[in-house]
């Protein structure tokens, strides 16, 4: 009898038990400096709106390519200047090729030096096959290197 009432305890005990669900994780933003870019890209041109959501100093931007793109305007679009939350600074980029343009943003905001890279697709990339492109099991193609 004794047997049973434990038995019987320990099951509505297990059963009564309220466990704990998981909450989904948040999604954040790594730290860096506060900016968002816009692109207008019209070969041989892009047309860029970089827009400072936070003050900052010393700020500097960089613009290069890669994949593919030269950059043939002078790389540094902005260099020491200060900016205010919610300016927004239109730069005119001219490339050749095909791949991305990388924009590297610097500077000091909030009092801490912070940074952030956006990139722009230009064109369709387009990658070599040398024949050594494999799928997996899951059907995503992979390159295999040597």
């Amino acid at each position: 009898m004794k047997t049973l009432l434990i038995a019987a305890l320990l099951l509505f005990t297990g059963c009564s038990a309220s466990k704990k669900v998981a909450e989904p994780a948040q999604v954040t933003l790594k730290p860096g400096a506060p900016t968002s870019l816009e692109s207008e890209v019209s070969s041989p041109t892009a047309q860029l709106r970089l827009r400072f959501s936070g003050p900052g100093e010393n700020v500097a931007v960089v613009i290069s390519g890669i994949d593919g793109v030269t950059v043939t305007t002078p790389p540094e679009a902005i260099s020491g200047a200060a900016v205010k939350s919610g300016e927004v600074r239109a730069l005119r980029v001219d490339f050749t090729g095909r791949g991305h343009l990388v924009v590297s943003v610097q500077g000091t905001f909030n009092g801490a030096k912070q940074s952030r890279v956006h990139t722009v697709a230009i064109g369709e990339v387009v990658l070599e096959n040398d024949g050594k492109t494999q799928l997996t099991t899951d059907g995503d193609a992979v390159k295999l290197i040597p």
